[in-house]
């Protein structure tokens, strides 16, 4: 019978746990790398956090970036344009949308030389709609109407649209255009071209219409009807569209010419409860099938023009509001940008202050829009230089 000292059964031990120990690191290594580059990401100090925030208007009174996703940067990122509401905003109203006397501002890239366009009203809930034609001209809305102001005269180039609605945003100078109310005009889709002045409609269509967006390349639009619940994916050249089955993704954007983004809720298109998660964001394509996990949970959401980060807040009505920035793909936070508890000015009606947050051209600023007391807010930047790796 063959017999093993008790030397070499100690040899023989040690070796054993040796080769676990050693298979166990191997396997952990890529999950520990991965941890330590996320964990050195997020070592940002509260000192550092408060040095990369900054508020751009100089008024202490109530301002506003626009629509989520759209920055507030001119196509040559040396101006920005924003709104102020010059008296408090009256939270005890009970309308959804309350509007209040609102100003168009604008100021150089740097927050430098603030200058005030256009005196009217509008809730506080995205701005005054405002976006850039191009380096010169802005779509705004007020008091129900659109218009286009030249940024340098202040002079009103077209406009005012009475009771029409504009797109999220331009597309090489022309601006889609609708009435959701008081029809005064056969229903559909106006496209305004700046260079002509001409407006014909181009998808005539009998439902309601909201929150237009055209596609990157500026062929096709996206917009939602029925109440706000279903997403339409229309071709504007022939004006053929098609309504997608089920609820529209929340906040949805176009991710590419082929696909769209946003966040899942009970009951929207092409969701599977259990493999999908609430509240997180993913990415359809024009059918209404998920083709990808993008981000962790969110509710206003915004995308660099890489889609390799995005950012988002907490979802309606919950009292501790944070916007999170994620790299693509992640359920876990890159940064916490902010943090604070003013829900009502936040979410509830006479308010509705919303985040909206939006990246700038270059990706290395997110624009906010942030409560900072029970009945303010205002509009702010956080810098990501060296939090984000940078466009190529």
């Amino acid at each position: 019978m063959n017999t093993i000292s008790n030397r070499t059964r100690s040899l023989l031990l040690i070796g054993a746990s040796l080769f676990a120990l050693t298979s166990q690191t191997a396997d952990a290594s890529p999950a520990r790398a991965n941890a330590q580059a996320i964990s050195k990401e997020n070592r940002i100090t509260k000192r550092e956090q408060a040095a990369r925030e900054r508020k751009v208007p100089l008024s202490d009174a109530t301002t506003a970036w626009s629509y989520y996703g759209v920055s507030p940067e001119s196509p040559d990122s040396k101006r920005l344009c924003y709104a102020l509401y010059p008296e408090p905003v009256d939270l005890n109203r009970t309308e959804k949308h309350a509007t209040a006397p609102a100003e168009l501002w604008v100021c150089h890239i740097d927050g430098s030389e603030h200058r005030k366009l256009f005196t009217g009203n509008s809730s506080v809930h995205n701005g005054m709609r405002q976006s850039w034609v191009d380096n010169k001209r802005i779509v705004f809305t007020s008091d129900k109407s659109i218009y286009v102001i030249n940024a340098d005269t202040g002079k009103i180039d077209f406009g005012p649209y009475e009771g029409f609605s504009s797109s999220h945003f331009p597309h090489n100078g022309k601006i889609l255009m609708y009435q959701s109310e008081d029809y005064t005009m056969p229903k559909g889709l106006y496209q305004l071209d700046t260079a002509t002045g001409k407006m014909p409609l181009i998808i005539p269509y009998q439902g309601t219409i909201g929150h237009v967006q055209y596609s990157p390349d500026g062929k096709q639009a996206l917009f939602t009807t029925e109440s706000n619940s279903n997403l339409v994916v229309a071709k504007l050249a022939d004006g053929s569209y098609k309504k997608l089955p089920d609820n529209k993704p929340m906040h949805f954007q176009w991710f590419d010419n082929e696909s769209i983004f946003g966040y899942v809720h009970p009951g929207v298109v092409g969701v599977n409860a259990k493999t999908h998660h609430h509240q997180e964001m993913y990415r359809w394509d024009l059918d209404g099938n998920i083709i990808e996990h993008l981000s962790g949970h969110g509710c206003h959401g915004a995308a660099r023009s890489d889609n390799q980060y995005f950012a988002g807040e907490t979802w309606y009505f919950n009292k501790n509001i944070k916007l999170l920035l994620y790299r693509r793909g992640q359920s876990r936070k890159l940064v916490e940008i902010f943090s604070h508890n003013f829900e009502r000015v936040t979410w509830h009606n006479g308010g509705r202050h919303h985040v909206n947050p939006a990246f700038s051209r270059d990706g290395t600023r997110l624009y906010y829009k942030k409560a900072v007391n029970t009945n303010t807010s205002h509009a702010f930047y956080y810098d990501l230089k060296d939090v984000v790796a940078p466009l190529k």
